[in-house]
Formats: structure tokens, sequence, C-alpha cells
């Protein structure tokens, strides 16, 4: 766990169910632009998702 950053409770709760983004982050990086970050939009967006 962070200790400097929140996280939220939901998240904990469904990692214990078995729930995550690992399907997610085999597409880390499609559609990314040449010398730009590939993997901050993506995963946040997969961590919304979860959390829907």
């Amino acid at each position: 766990m962070c200790r400097a950053s929140y996280i939220n409770p939901r998240v904990v709760e469904l990692l214990e169910e078995g729930r995550t983004i690992a399907p997610d982050l085999d597409r880390l990086g499609d559609g990314a632009a040449f010398g730009r970050p590939a993997t901050q939009g993506p995963i946040e967006e997969a961590v919304l998702r979860l959390l829907a």
C-alpha cells in the first residue's frame, strides 16, 4: 500500500474479490503517440471502469 497517497477502499475490496485491471495492462501503449507517456490515461481509465 502507498503511505503517501490515498487509495479508495473499494480498490482494496475489489482486489480481495480477485478483480483487478490486469486484463487492461496488455493494451498499454496502444495508440500512443511517439514521445508521449503511454500509461497514465489508459491506467486511470481502467481503474475508473473497475470502480464503476
